[in-house]
């Protein structure tokens, strides 16, 4: 895809009320491996006019790859921490 066809889908899908979120998840749908989805947020990342810290960050937030930490687990009543 041409530099200018991705900031001319971008700035349709903002018009539309879409988030930066929301915008990479359609860039990175049948993208299976994690390197590839890290490559491409940082990618989009510059077409969004987002740093690559902040598009990595939203993407972990919005769970489109993977993070290095555990999931947290939810403490039962009644068990010791």
């Amino acid at each position: 895809m041409s530099e200018e066809s991705i900031k001319s889908k971008i700035a349709m899908a903002r018009k539309l009320g879409w988030s930066d979120a929301e915008i990479l998840k359609i860039a990175l749908t049948n993208v299976y491996g994690s390197t590839e989805r890290r490559a491409l947020v940082l990618e989009w990342a510059k077409y969004l006019g987002l740093e690559s810290s902040e598009a990595l960050r939203l993407a972990k937030e919005a769970h489109l790859i993977p993070t290095a930490a555990r999931p947290r687990s939810k403490k039962k009543e009644g068990t010791p921490p």
